[in-house]
């Protein structure tokens, strides 16, 4: 039985080790990911206080090395969860949780040998940090998919920790581990069976989840350099086409509406560009804030943005840029020592599933630049 352990530690710490690397790597790639590195130093701790476990040397060494590195392990894996979402651990926690988990462990190891306390001590410790953790996931709102993975991963591993310490009372382990039929005695006891499963598949669920939450935050992100404005925050002209082309194809009907901020060229040579950037900024906010189920914003030309209404009727859709147009007239402006408006112009045409985005997009833009003929700052309709 001991001879099946050891392997499965070891096969356990190989695969930890391999998850342990690519999270390095991946922090290597991008050094703004420190839950990455966090992850990696949690998986090395700990591969490091089981391997103390199985070296030769007296219990209460052994024991001792476990009890130190294993909780900062567990506390780099608690801080590199709530880091990976713009949290951390409070200072105070990370001491107090180390040094108490240390001092207990090694009480039980040599001023009173008893391998239970140790275990105990460790499990319920070890699952209060990570309920602590957990819970303040959950209060993050709102939470992706991934987000819930990483916290149900965390949950699932706090949670089988808690078992095994209920389950050391009822089990029957020596004091200490001393002698052959005290390990052999150990070994086949319920608690150890417990703390088997946590080892070699809760634990490495767990960190295999983090890793492809990781992988999927990194491809999230890629996708949003690739698809969205970095100044605005809105779809930039590839992004806004793929997704208003998708959605065409599944709405019952559409409105497509352009806008293009009046004298941009005036604002922009009398703020400097960051002034300007400040006023493509507040347009989009407002087109994005306005309240309009299922809209697509784009910023699909210097001061040119396209907004897709699906499911919308024209005189809804007029309503709402309506709106738009009024609160951005409505926002003051700081121009040249005074204080001035910038307006907007809007175009609109509508479609259906048949319709082309290309198509929609010129006759949209035909309209606005009505709009503009006609004396900017207003909304005109495509016929």
């Amino acid at each position: 039985m001991s001879e099946d352990w050891l392997l499965a530690v070891t096969l356990g710490s190989f695969a930890m080790g391999g998850v342990g690397l690519l999270f390095f790597v991946i922090w290597a790639i991008d050094r703004n990911r420190i839950s990455a590195l966090y992850f990696a130093g949690a998986i090395a701790a700990y591969t490091a206080g089981t391997v103390a476990l199985t070296v030769p040397m007296t219990a209460a060494l052994g024991s001792s090395i476990h009890g130190v590195l294993f909780p900062l392990a567990m506390v780099v894996l608690a801080d590199g969860l709530l880091r990976r979402v713009g949290d951390r651990l409070p200072l105070r926690l990370v001491l107090a949780y180390v040094g108490i988990m240390a001092g207990v462990v090694w009480y039980f190891a040599y001023a009173s040998p008893l391998l239970i306390g140790r275990i105990i001590t460790q499990n319920v410790g070890t699952a209060l940090l990570l309920a602590f953790v957990a819970r303040r996931l959950w209060m993050r709102v709102p939470r992706s998919g991934t987000d819930r993975a990483v916290l149900v991963a965390a949950a699932g591993f706090a949670a089988s920790l808690g078992i095994s310490a209920a389950v050391a009372p009822f089990s029957k382990v020596p004091r200490e581990l001393l002698t052959r039929a005290d390990v052999d005695s150990y070994m086949q006891s319920n608690l150890e069976l417990c703390l088997i499963v946590v080892s070699t598949v809760m634990l490495p669920g767990c960190m295999v989840t983090l890793l492809a939450a990781t992988l999927i935050d990194m491809v999230q992100e890629l996708r949003f350099q690739r698809d969205c404005d970095e100044l605005t925050g809105v779809f930039n002209r590839r992004g806004f086409n793929r997704r208003a082309e998708a959605k065409l194809r599944s709405a019952e009907s559409c409105v497509m509406v352009l806008a293009d901020l009046d004298f941009f060229k005036t604002v922009n040579d009398a703020l400097g560009h960051a002034g300007g950037d400040e006023v493509l900024i507040a347009f989009a906010r407002v087109l994005t804030e306005s309240p309009a189920h299922g809209r697509i914003v784009g910023r699909i030309g210097g001061e040119e943005f396209a907004v897709l209404l699906p499911d919308f009727g024209v005189d809804l859709a007029i309503e709402w840029v309506e709106s738009a147009r009024t609160e951005m007239a409505s926002r003051a402006v700081e121009l040249g020592g005074g204080v001035t408006t910038v307006t907007a112009s809007f175009g609109i045409t509508t479609g259906d599933p048949q319709s082309e985005l290309t198509a929609l997009l010129d006759e949209a833009d035909k309209a606005l630049y009505k709009a503009k003929l006609g004396g900017r700052n207003q909304v005109v309709v495509s016929t």
